[in-house]
């Protein structure tokens, strides 16, 4: 097959060749693993725990650990495919991402599979920008957002295999063949890649590298991170103010640097656009409070609370990943047609409908009939705001920037995603330890309660087993329950929380956005058809 360069014009009657469609395949399918290994440990958390005697904390640092990697290097690798070039980002990623998957596979420690997780989320944090990028810069704008919303149809269908996924192995194998069957997958995606992409040509940016930039963004990033997730065991302790207090330091020294020098890792002009500016925060939003959703809702409640195993649970929150997969390429094509404002605002207040439902009427005594439209609210509010979003935010970028613009856009949905699960996370440890004795009816056993709750909270099991064993069945009984109550009422609270962070990010859009288009002023450089 033999190539031409070629330059679509958007606002052209041109369409995009087969072999961007070809490409839209792949990088769909490199979206598709790189999502799926963002949920894929949640079903498996009950069961790592006990294997590894995970803390609370540290079983929260095995998601955390994963979207905090994979949110810093997104910036990283996006500048990085700009100037070097989209494929290699891909390749590269992936490679270190493997190496993760096997790190994983033999953890036996919690250090080692927090450590594995954060290698994948480098892996892919290195790669996800590229797989954007591509795909913007090889559709004209007349079907930016269906390509765009194509590409998050895979990203949807990646968030809804990995918990099913995850039950899956559980039932067939140990949680450790998780990462093992991805081995052979991440080598397809690389090969996949090299084949579809033979005749892509990236538009090369000109510059030299931030790394003073990287290493001080990311550092301030993973402090601060640090903070909010120590904060699930006290606001005021060293552990949290001063990694929070270094991490705000080295941002604002970060935006410092930025401005100063020549070839910025990021363009805060950016901002300026509204587009842009729209998308970014209002995908922010999305991140917050999707991710936490689907753990903890989706997985914590559904088993902890509610009784389900792992593998119906997975099943019970297809109804969101599902529904949000099916969304996503209608709503590139309504986003297309109207502009991304009016489909951001609505998502997010379905979205924020759909939290405050949740948070004010479900409970232990909750049926699955009950869950379904909220869960199915949730579904389509995501599935339309993700392809706003990114329409949005990518609109606003030429081609030269549209790695950096693609990090930034994914950037800002992992980030705020381990922000919102260290958020949720110190909610629910803190709720339920204040309100678990005050659940059991017997005041003699008040404090045996609490106890109980702190065991089950720092990951010690057997010690949580081993105290309700010494106690009568009534007693054991009547403590497990307090228990779940304690922690159902603390889920729920905080499922109201994350509504409010919907509707804000709703307003939000709709105030900076309102009816723009997107412009028609951006070229996109990509091989031709023969």
């Amino acid at each position: 097959m033999s190539t031409a360069d070629a330059v679509v014009t958007p606002g052209s009657d041109t369409r995009a060749p087969k072999a961007a469609w070809a490409i839209l395949g792949a990088m769909g399918f490199g979206a598709l693993i790189a999502q799926m290994f963002s949920t894929v440990i949640g079903p498996a958390l009950p069961t790592i725990e006990k294997d590894l005697s995970l803390s609370l904390t540290m079983s929260s640092w095995t998601i955390t650990a994963y979207s905090l990697a994979f949110g810093t290097f997104l910036v990283i690798g996006g500048r990085l495919g700009d100037l070097v070039g989209e494929v290699k980002m891909i390749v590269i990623g992936f490679l270190i991402f493997g190496v993760g998957l096997v790190v994983a596979a033999i953890a036996t420690n919690d250090i080692m599979l927090v450590g594995a997780r954060a290698i994948q989320g480098i892996g892919i944090g290195v790669s996800a920008p590229a797989t954007l990028s591509i795909v913007v810069n090889s559709f004209p704008l007349r079907q930016r957002g269906l390509a765009v919303g194509v590409w998050g149809f895979a990203h949807g269908f990646g968030l809804l295999l990995g918990p099913l996924f995850a039950a899956w192995m559980l039932d067939i194998a140990s949680w450790r063949w998780v990462f093992w069957v991805a081995v052979p997958l991440t080598a397809l995606v690389i090969l996949v890649t090299i084949v579809a992409t033979r005749g892509y040509e990236s538009v090369l940016a000109k510059g030299k590298y931030d790394y003073l930039g990287a290493i001080v963004g990311g550092l301030g990033i993973t402090l601060l991170t640090l903070g909010v997730t120590e904060a699930a065991k006290s606001w005021t302790a060293p552990m949290t103010v001063v990694p929070l207090v270094a991490g705000v330091i080295l941002l604002i020294v970060f935006g410092v640097i930025e401005t100063r020098i020549t070839y910025p890792l990021v363009d805060f002009g950016l901002w300026r656009e509204r587009l842009f500016s729209g998308g970014f925060f209002a995908e922010s939003a999305v991140g917050f409070v999707y991710i936490p959703f689907l753990v903890v809702f989706g997985s914590t409640f559904l088993i902890s609370v509610l009784g389900y195993s792992p593998l119906e649970a997975s099943w019970i929150i297809v109804i969101t990943t599902g529904i949000c997969m099916v969304f996503e390429p209608p709503a590139g094509r309504w986003v297309d047609k109207v502009g991304p404002g009016l489909p951001i605002t609505v998502a997010l207040i379905l979205q924020a409908i759909a939290l405050a439902w949740l948070g004010f009427f479900a409970g232990p005594e909750t049926s699955l009939a009950q869950l379904i439209l909220p869960l199915a609210i949730m579904g389509i509010g995501v599935g339309i705001s993700l392809p706003a979003c990114n329409t949005a935010g990518m609109s606003a970028v030429d081609a030269e920037h549209a790695g950096m613009g693609s990090g930034l856009m994914q950037m800002t949905f992992n980030i705020p995603a381990a922000l919102g699960m260290a958020v949720v996370t110190s909610i629910i440890g803190t709720l339920t330890l204040s309100s678990v004795s005050s659940e059991v009816n017997d005041p003699s056993l008040a404090d045996k309660a609490k106890d109980y709750a702190s065991l089950v909270q720092s990951g010690d099991t057997d010690g949580a087993e081993s105290m309700l064993s010494s106690l009568p069945d009534a007693a054991s009984s009547a403590i497990q329950q307090a228990a779940i109550n304690a922690q159902s009422a603390a889920i729920t609270t905080s499922m109201v929380v994350l509504a409010f962070v919907a509707l804000a990010g709703a307003i939000f859009a709709w105030v900076v956005i309102g009816r723009r288009r997107t412009p028609e002023h951006t070229q996109i450089t990509h091989a031709a058809e023969v």
